[in-house]
């Protein structure tokens, strides 16, 4: 049996914690929050697409190369 390494072991556990440490409250002295309210959607999505989208074409142009080489 293979042993998990602690670093592992470490990550996974925050990892998994993470999104009960982080729970959002709303604040007792602060005005209150409206459940329906819009979330903007843009901020981060766009840079997740241009980095899949950089990624794919780093694989493609390796793949390409190794096929050259073949």
């Amino acid at each position: 049996m293979k042993k998990i390494p602690t670093f592992l072991l470490i990550a996974f556990t925050v990892l998994l914690a993470l999104p009960f440490i982080t729970k959002a409250q709303d604040s007792p002295d602060g005005p209150p929050v409206d459940p329906g309210a819009d979330v903007p959607f843009d901020g981060g999505v766009s840079i997740l697409i241009a980095t899949a989208v950089g990624y794919g074409i780093t694989k493609m142009k390796k793949e390409k190369e190794v096929k050259e080489i073949e």
